[in-house]
C-alpha cells in the first residue's frame, strides 16, 4: 500500500439492504486507503464518460463510476455532472453523513482548496457554532450556577451518543423496530447514563468507571448535570431508540430509590443501573390516564396472606414488553385514590403484553400488558397499602421534568437543522434565508426556545435547593410542559414550512424535522396531557394567591 496510508472507518451497509431485526448493529471493517492525492481542476474535468466519472464536493475529489448505478437518483443523474465541481448540487440535495458513508470513494483533494470540512461524526461529537442551535452559556453568555463539571460533562456526552456503534444502533432500532442492543445498553449504562438520568444520589457511586469516566463526581452531581445528560441522549433523533433505553427506566428506578425496600436496592439496583435488566413504571390503564385515581387493576392477598394475586391491564406502558420488573399501581383498599398502592411485579408467564404501535418506533416497547393471576410475594409491595398515589404523584415532577428537558433538546436540534438548511438552500437565486417570512418563521423558533430554556434553567436551579418535591414546584413544572409542548407544535410545523417536501420525508434532507414532526404531540400526552399541566399550573396559582390582593 505504499509508505504512506490512511486507515479509516467504512460502514458496509451503504449498498446493501437494511439490518435483520437479529442484527445487534451494522457491521463495519477498516479499509486501508493510500495517500490523497493532489489534482488541478482540469485534470479533474477529463474524467466524465460514463466508465471514469469523477466530481468535485468541498475540494474533495470522489471517482463515483463504479458507484452510478448504486445512487438513488438514477444514474444518469450522476453521469452527467462528471468531471465538475458539484458542491452547490450536494448540499441541495444530501446529508453530511453521506460523505463519511462513501469516504472510500475519494481520490484526492483539488489544488488549492480550502482546509478540508471535518467528518459529520466529527461535527456530530463537537459543540455547535450554529446561533441557537446550544445553549446560550455555551456559545458566549453567562451563568452563575453552570460550572466547568457540566461542561464537560455535555462534551464526555456528546461524543458517547456519537460514537458509530451508538449512532448505528439507534438508526437500526428505530428503522427495524427492534428493541435496543444489549451490548449497546450496558455500554451506555456503565458509562453512568442510566443512573445519571435517576436525579443526583449515592445510587451513583455504584458505577465502577464512574460517571462518563469520572468527569464529574457522584458528590457533585446535581440536577443541572441530570439536565445535561437528559439533553445529550436524544440528540441522535431516535427517539423510539431513546425510550427504549431510558424511558422505563428513568421513571421506575425513581421509585425503587426512593421508596423501595432494602432488599429491593440490594438485588436490583446494579443489574438495572449496568444495563443487564430493564424495568417499567404500569400506572395507566384504558380506563384510567390522567384520572389515576380510577385505575382499576386489583392486588388482593391469597389464603395465605403471604402473597397478592394481582389482576387488571395497563396500557402505554414505555419498555413494557422486554423488562424485567414492573412498578406497578394497583388496588388493594377502596375505591378513589387512598385505595392505591405500589407492587413490584417480576416478569412472569402470567404478565402477558401486546406491543403498541404508536406514533414512533416500536423499539420503545410501548406494551399493552396483561395481569392474569400474577402472583407476587407481599414483601414485593412498597412502604404500606393504601400510600401508592403518593408515590405516584411524587415521582410525577422529575418524570415530568426530563420529559420537558428531553423535548426542548429535540426542538433545538430541529431549529438547528432548519436553520441550516434556510442558509444553505438556494431559490430564485438566492438563499431561503433572504425571504423575509423564512425569518419570522426562525425568530419565532429562536424566541420559543429561549424563553422556555430561561425557565427550565430557574426551574432546575431551584430542583438543586429544595429537591423534586413540593406543590409550588410540580405548578411550575406542569406550566413548563406546557409551554414547551406549545412551542414544539410551533418548532414542528414552521420547520416542516421551511423544509417542504424534504420536511415530510423520513429519509434524507428531512430525516430530523420529519421525526420530530411526527413525534413532538407524543410527549404532549404522556407524563400528564396539555389541559391537565395548565389547568394544575393555574390551580397552584390559585390556591397561593393571597387574600389580601386586590385590584
Amino acid at each position: 500500500f505504499g509508505p504512506v496510508s490512511t486507515v479509516i472507518r467504512c460502514n458496509t451497509s451503504s449498498t446493501t439492504t437494511p439490518a435483520s431485526a437479529s442484527d445487534s448493529t451494522t457491521s463495519y471493517f477498516f479499509r486501508i486507503m493510500p495517500e490523497m492525492k493532489t489534482f488541478t481542476r482540469e485534470e479533474v474535468a477529463q474524467h466524465n464518460t460514463a466508465k471514469d466519472c469523477w466530481m468535485i464536493i468541498d475540494g474533495d475529489v470522489y471517482d463515483v463510476s463504479s458507484f452510478a448505478k448504486f445512487h438513488p437518483g438514477g444514474r444518469k443523474t450522476l453521469l452527467d455532472l462528471g468531471g465538475l465541481d458539484v458542491t452547490d448540487e450536494f448540499w441541495g440535495l444530501h446529508r453530511h453523513e453521506v460523505l463519511d458513508r462513501y469516504a472510500r470513494l475519494k481520490k484526492g483533494r483539488v489544488s488549492g482548496a480550502p482546509p478540508a470540512r471535518p467528518s459529520a461524526r466529527e461535527m456530530a461529537a463537537q459543540i455547535s457554532k450554529v446561533p441557537y442551535a446550544e445553549d446560550s452559556v455555551l456559545q458566549g453568555f453567562t451563568m452563575p450556577f453552570m460550572k466547568e463539571s457540566h461542561i464537560e460533562l455535555r462534551k464526555a456526552m456528546r461524543r458517547l451518543m456519537s460514537e458509530p456503534e451508538v449512532v448505528e444502533d439507534a438508526l437500526d432500532c428505530e428503522e427495524t423496530h427492534r428493541p435496543p442492543n444489549m451490548e449497546v445498553r450496558q455500554r451506555l449504562a456503565q458509562a453512568g447514563v442510566t443512573a445519571m438520568c435517576c436525579g443526583p444520589g449515592d445510587h451513583l457511586k455504584l458505577i465502577p468507571g464512574g460517571l462518563c469516566g469520572g468527569v464529574v463526581k457522584p458528590e457533585e452531581f446535581d440536577y443541572l448535570h441530570e439536565m445535561v445528560v437528559q439533553e445529550e441522549r436524544v440528540r441522535n433523533f431516535c427517539p423510539g431508540w431513546e425510550d427504549g433505553l431510558e424511558g422505563g427506566n428513568g421513571i421506575s428506578i425513581t421509585v425503587i430509590l426512593k421508596y423501595g425496600k432494602d432488599w429491593m436496592k440490594q438485588d436490583l439496583l446494579m443489574p438495572l443501573l449496568l444495563g443487564q435488566e430493564v424495568c417499567a413504571l404500569a400506572i395507566t390503564e384504558a380506563y384510567a390516564g390522567s384520572d389515576v385515581a380510577s385505575l382499576r387493576t386489583t392486588a388482593v392477598k391469597d389464603a395465605s396472606g403471604e402473597n397478592y394475586v394481582i389482576n387488571g391491564t395497563k396500557k402505554w406502558i414505555t419498555c413494557g414488553a422486554y423488562c424485567s420488573w414492573y412498578v406497578t399501581a394497583c388496588r388493594t383498599g377502596g375505591k378513589s385514590h387512598g385505595g392505591i398502592s405500589m407492587i413490584l411485579v417480576p416478569k412472569s408467564d402470567q404478565v402477558k403484553y401486546n406491543l403498541i404501535k404508536t406514533k414512533y418506533s416500536t423499539s420503545a416497547g410501548t406494551a399493552f400488558l396483561m395481569y392474569e393471576d400474577a402472583v407476587v410475594p407481599k414483601r414485593n409491595l412498597f412502604q404500606e397499602e393504601g400510600k401508592g398515589f403518593q408515590m405516584i404523584m411524587s415521582n410525577f415532577n422529575h418524570e415530568r421534568w426530563f420529559i420537558c428537558v428531553n423535548n426542548l433538546s429535540r426542538a433545538r436540534k430541529c431549529t438547528e437543522e432548519v436553520f441550516k438548511w434556510a442558509m444553505q438552500r438556494k431559490v430564485f437565486g438566492q438563499k431561503l434565508v433572504e425571504q423575509p417570512v423564512i425569518r419570522e418563521k426562525l425568530a419565532q423558533m429562536f424566541s420559543v426556545l429561549e424563553t422556555n430554556t430561561a425557565l427550565l434553567y430557574q426551574i432546575t436551579h431551584t430542583m438543586n435547593s429544595i429537591g423534586t418535591q413540593g406543590a409550588e414546584l410540580g405548578g411550575r413544572i406542569a406550566l413548563l410542559k406546557y409551554g414547551i409542548t406549545r412551542a414544539c407544535h410551533l418548532v414542528g410545523d414552521n420547520a416542516v414550512q421551511i423544509l417542504g417536501g424534504r420536511g415530510v420525508t423520513r429519509t434524507g434532507m428531512g430525516r430530523i424535522v420529519e421525526t420530530f414532526h411526527r413525534f413532538y404531540k407524543v410527549p404532549s400526552i404522556y407524563g400528564g396531557s396539555e389541559e391537565i399541566m395548565a389547568d394544575l399550573a393555574v390551580r397552584m396559582a390559585v390556591k397561593g394567591f393571597p387574600q389580601q390582593a386586590r385590584l
